[in-house]
């Protein structure tokens, strides 16, 4: 589905109607308390509205979203700052399971992807030092970490080397409540949850795509969409910083008057919607590059992600700072945006990874490979 400007607004819009009558920053932070660190409420909402689908293939009853119908529905999950695994699950993983699984398994997974019943997590990075995952006679064994929400995965994808084929990096599909995964669950400082992971033999059924496209060029691809969704998600997170901290400028009051009359103030506050600009002019850069060839994209993809992950932390510095005291206190919502940032700022690529990738691109040198 190719999208205008004009109806990734329409979805946009009726995103936000969505969140703003359901996800309001006290009904968030009641899912924030929730043991399960998610709301299934919303989950099935989301299913219904469609959101879950934006990256299926039409005939599985899939949207087929282009990037800037997902990045519309990415600046509301920043916005909200929703919890639900809206990225590891409809996004990346869904995205691995349409360009590695085959024709059998997807029309087993993408529907229940799709209807919510499942949620898959992503399961890539590995300590350093540690031996690399690995499979053997359908067995996985060793360790991941860092998965993000792999704590309420229903079922995992898994890189690992298959050692009965040559040793080949692939991908596998690996059921979360296996008795022999150890999962170590915790949150990250934004209250997603994450998971570390042991593998002791689970066994684990390998993705087999019809095409044959390598497992790392799959991954490379999911990779640079998810760091474009992220850069969607930071966009709408700038945004609710940009708009919240106007507002306080007008309403705090200091010797009689309000704040945003001060002109210094009024200066910064200009500065951070110039910065919110430049990231939505980056960000649009990035969604129409991942229509192009794989290698005429890491350059403008790794440069907008270095470049947004610096804008928005300043933007995030400046709200905090403009908030006074209040700015990091766990009852305002712009201690969770700065928080949410963080964690971004580090998923799929931290910013000098991207910015070395970026100058790699430019120098027609070779970059290393992103990690997830």
């Amino acid at each position: 589905m190719n999208m205008d400007l004009e109806t990734a607004g329409m979805l946009r819009d009726s995103a936000s109607r969505y969140a703003a009558d359901n996800y309001d920053f006290l009904q968030r932070h009641a899912v924030l308390a929730d043991p399960a660190g998610y709301s299934g409420k919303a989950w099935r909402d989301y299913a219904e509205l469609g959101w879950l689908a934006l990256r299926l293939p039409e005939k599985h009853g899939g949207l087929d979203a282009d990037p800037l119908a997902v990045g519309a529905l990415m600046e509301v999950v920043g916005s909200r700052l929703l919890m639900e695994p809206v990225l590891a699950s409809a996004l990346v993983s869904t995205g691995l399971v349409r360009s590695q699984g085959s024709a059998a398994q997807q029309d087993a997974l993408l529907p229940q992807l799709a209807d919510g019943s499942v949620k898959l997590a992503f399961a890539d990075a590995e300590a350093a030092g540690d031996p690399r995952c690995q499979v053997r006679a359908g067995r996985i064994s060793g360790r991941k970490i860092a998965v993000l929400q792999g704590d309420i995965a229903d079922r995992l994808i898994v890189s690992a080397a298959d050692a009965d084929h040559g040793g080949e990096r692939r991908l596998f599909l690996v059921d979360a409540k296996s008795a022999e995964i150890e999962r170590r669950h915790y949150r990250f400082v934004d209250g997603r949850g994450a998971a570390n992971l042991h593998f002791a033999g689970v066994p684990a059924e390998r993705l087999d795509p019809d095409d044959g496209t390598p497992a790392a060029t799959a991954i490379a691809d999911v990779l640079d969409h998810a760091t474009v969704a992220s850069c969607a998600e930071a966009l709408g997170i700038v945004r609710a910083l940009v708009a919240t901290t106007c507002e306080y400028l007008k309403i705090r009051k200091q010797f009689g008057r309000a704040i945003g009359t001060n002109q210094a103030l009024q200066h910064r506050a200009v500065d951070m919607f110039l910065l919110q600009e430049e990231i939505a002019a980056l960000t649009r850069s990035a969604q129409e590059a991942l229509l192009r060839p794989a290698a005429e994209r890491a350059r403008i993809i790794s440069g907008a992600k270095a470049y947004i992950s610096s804008a928005a932390r300043k933007v995030a510095n400046e709200a905090v700072q403009m908030h006074g005291g209040l700015g990091i206190t766990e009852e305002l919502d712009v201690s969770h945006y700065f928080r949410r940032l963080m964690v971004n700022a580090a998923l799929f690529g931290s910013r000098d990874e991207h910015f070395a990738r970026f100058l790699a691109a430019t120098t027609h040198s070779s970059p290393e490979g992103i990690p997830a």
